[in-house]
């Protein structure tokens, strides 16, 4: 099956810019600091970045490697005679992007944005609107609690967090039991980022209010783990150990902890980049424990049908017949592309049922975010 979603919005490499004319029409940036005016995002999508600095000689803003907002070069702020440094952009895709401030050479976070954990840091972030897009807004619909819990690992034998969403009216009810996604995050990021960058509560919860998608539990834990004296392997990551705590440590945890339906039918696992990889690593080599798998722009290392994931591809029939869902997706404009691309067309060569969705973004979480609202909706119908 293969899906294609609207053309998204892509940003050409902007020039130095100059300060535009503002007109009034427009707001502060959802992703501001409470009661911080700058970032301000126009109606037409142009955001005006704005800081003081008083002694600095050069301010300037930029986005991430050259694939978010701002281009491959940093943009010059303006000074005024106030020590406000300020600059006007050409319009700004919807979605989320991180950002840096550079004064004087040295990268800082900008003190108007809330700070997002990426990049392998504490970054700043803009969230633009997106017009004609609500399905990831919170609405005045029944929300469910995003929990926080510490546990610790016997794998890593070191203390981890794992946030967990519990749909609505999971308190109320305290005999229903209900079906569970693992949902993982990209490199660079935490546990953290599916629900601050990636607002899935809130896409669950409007997807719930609605009737499209099956009450469920979502666990969303740290993709980064080794063992404790085990030597890392060249150009590691530090995930080699992620596949043991999830089948060891959290899954177990998970069941014991929250009302679930301890089967692997109603036990979904998917992520984004890394994260992808990792979903379709643990959720394929452990068919005993998961039944729905979704891989969303997945970094994928020398796939092979009859090799990877310990063989499982070789038997059609028992693969087919023990996957509910094998979900795959990247848009034309993600480095991954291609390597996506060549999953889906060796699955389906050698008959592995499986959906396969593509459109015209980049690697970027308004394309996860619709991602997220198309898979959460597929699962757990028996």
């Amino acid at each position: 099956m293969k899906v294609l979603y609207p053309t998204l919005i892509t940003l050409a490499i902007l020039l130095p810019l100059p300060v535009y004319a503002q007109p009034e029409e427009g707001r502060p940036a959802p992703s501001n600091v409470p009661g911080q005016q700058y970032p301000y995002i126009y109606s037409d999508g142009r955001v005006t970045f704005q800081f003081k600095a008083p002694e600095a000689k050069r301010v300037q803003v930029v986005g991430r490697d050259g694939k978010n907002i701002l281009g491959k070069k940093p943009i010059d702020l303006i000074r005024g005679e106030d020590g406000v440094w300020k600059v006007t952009t050409p319009p700004v895709p919807p979605g989320f992007h991180y950002y840096q401030l550079i004064v004087d050479g040295t990268p800082v976070n900008d003190p108007s944005s809330q700070t997002y954990f990426g990049w392998g840091q504490a970054s700043s972030g803009l969230e633009v609107p997106d017009p004609q897009l609500d399905f990831y807004e919170a609405k005045s619909v029944p929300h469910g609690e995003v929990r926080l819990r510490w546990y610790h690992s016997r794998v890593t034998r070191e203390l981890r967090r794992v946030y967990v969403y519990t749909p609505p009216g999971y308190d109320a009810n305290t005999k229903r039991r209900y079906p569970v996604l693992y949902l993982q995050h990209g490199a660079g990021e935490s546990e953290r980022a599916w629900t601050e960058q990636g607002r899935a509560n809130f896409i669950l919860d409007n997807l719930i209010a609605v009737g499209k998608a099956k009450p469920m539990i979502v666990v969303m834990d740290n993709g980064y783990a080794r063992k404790p004296n085990v030597p890392l392997p060249p150009d590691s990551w530090g995930i080699e150990a992620f596949e043991e705590v999830v089948t060891k440590d959290l899954v177990p945890l998970i069941d014991s902890t929250y009302r679930t339906i301890a089967n692997r039918q109603y036990r979904a696992i998917a992520g984004l980049s890394m994260g992808g990889g990792q979903a379709l690593q643990v959720g394929l080599n452990n068919l005993d424990k998961f039944a729905w798998v979704g891989g969303f722009s997945s970094f994928l290392k020398d796939f092979d049908v009859k090799t990877s994931y310990s063989g499982v591809f070789i038997n059609t029939g028992n693969v087919n017949l023990q996957l509910r869902l094998l979900w795959l997706g990247c848009d034309t404009k993600d480095d991954f592309y291609i390597d996506n691309k060549n999953l889906h067309e060796a699955l389906e060569k050698a008959g592995i049922k499986h959906v396969w969705v593509t459109g015209s973004g980049g690697h970027e979480w308004q394309v996860w975010r619709r991602y997220l609202y198309t898979f959460v909706p597929q699962l757990f119908h028996l």
